[in-house]
């Protein structure tokens, strides 16, 4: 609790209105089916209880980046861009293309804008909005997001035709990675087929997460639905591909400048 609060503090130091918007968020809240799986899932429960203290750590590397004079990436996206499931921060697959980006000499300054829960409308309504008062051009964007909205409304054409109304918004310059739907699923097929061709005729890169996938006994967290530190290989592969990292270069685990 003592760390968590030393963080706010920390963030709160930074006077930016992207920090005051980020900090009047509500915090999460389970969905009524989380908080019944919690109770007999002691897994579900411990990914649940780390949500918001994830999300409080982003705002405070957020802050140092929006300060710093480095070229910033800005992530917009769900609770797989918050690196949920990770065993740390430092393990989620943000915070690991981080380090393979300094390794290569381009280090950048992290404004993860992304919450866990988002669907395709909120990255649409609220973080690109936040985007929006980011006061200097960022050198990367990435995105990730249309899982929640698969959960959420399991259509694959009504979940598509959101992804596609949400790529023709984003900025030219930014990359999406396809949803963790394995290959064999129908919808997942219909919906990252769509998000290709969406792209494409945006002209804007698409990290392909689904070839990397692994087996669900080693690739998900404690709760078996978000990704382990092993699971989140499959998006550090992906990126390194679009990014033109070396993977070789990738750290285990990175540990964000002090500030």
């Amino acid at each position: 609790m003592a760390k968590t609060m030393a963080h706010t503090r920390q963030a709160e130091r930074v006077h930016h209105p992207v920090i005051a918007q980020m900090q009047a968020r509500p915090q999460w809240e389970p969905r009524p089916f989380t908080r019944a799986i919690s109770r007999v899932s002691p897994g579900t429960r411990a990914i649940a209880d780390a949500t918001n203290p994830r999300e409080r750590e982003w705002q405070v590397i957020t802050a140092r980046s929006l300060a710093a004079d480095l070229p910033l990436w800005v992530v917009l996206g769900d609770s797989i861009s918050q690196g949920l499931g990770s065993s740390t921060l430092g393990r989620s697959w943000v915070a690991r293309i981080a380090g393979a980006l300094e390794a290569d000499g381009r280090p950048v300054g992290i404004v993860n804008l992304s919450r866990s829960g988002a669907r395709s409308r909120h990255v649409r309504d609220e973080q690109l909005a936040l985007l929006d008062m980011v006061d200097r051009a960022p050198t990367l964007i990435t995105c990730g997001v249309g899982f929640n909205d698969l959960i959420r409304n399991p259509h694959p054409a009504s979940v598509a035709a959101r992804v596609k109304e949400l790529i023709v918004e984003l900025p030219a310059k930014t990359i999406v990675s396809t949803l963790p739907t394995p290959s064999v699923s129908r919808s997942g097929r219909w919906i990252n087929g769509a998000l290709r061709q969406a792209a494409t005729d945006r002209g804007i890169e698409v990290a392909d997460v689904v070839p990397h996938l692994v087996a669900s006994r080693r690739g998900l967290a404690t709760d078996r639905f978000h990704p382990s530190d092993t699971g989140y290989q499959a998006w550090v592969t992906a990126y390194c591909q679009v990014l033109d990292l070396d993977p070789r270069a990738v750290p285990d685990e990175w540990q964000p400048p002090r500030g």
